[in-house]
């Protein structure tokens, strides 16, 4: 059940992978047997596919993915923009006098976590301009 465009294709962009959320939203997914539903399972908790792509109507898959998706963005927005605070203050306190290589390290450590996150959050907003546009 992963996003897959016209043409049997991954999706290799954001834009590309918010319309195929877009279109799951609009669309729907009604798995035919079990085999579909585990795959649609796992594919939620992978964060592959939205949460509510399932639902019976449009305005509850687009709420319940709607939802999902500020949660997301929310969660790992105010998660990496504290990582990146802590992870700059680290790395001044590491480098600022002696050079000091745990606090280097951890500040290097929480810095990239940061960036991921605040990545993650960004596609997340992505996903909900896009939900929020069908």
């Amino acid at each position: 059940m992963t996003l897959l465009m016209p043409g049997g294709q991954e999706p290799n962009s954001g834009d590309e992978e918010s319309d195929g959320i877009a279109r799951l939203v609009r669309d729907g997914v009604k798995p035919e047997n079990a085999k579909d539903n585990l795959q649609l399972m796992a594919d939620k908790l992978a964060g592959n596919v939205p949460l509510g792509v399932d639902a019976s109507s449009k305005g509850l898959r687009k709420g319940i993915a709607g939802s999902a998706e500020l949660l997301s963005l929310i969660k790992f927005g105010v998660f990496g923009l504290l990582l990146v605070v802590f992870g700059a203050m680290f790395l001044f306190v590491g480098l600022h006098g002696q050079f000091n290589v745990d606090l280097f390290s951890i500040g290097a450590l929480l810095l990239i976590l940061g960036i991921w996150s605040l990545r993650e959050a960004r596609k997340a907003g992505r996903n909900l301009r896009a939900i929020s546009k069908v």
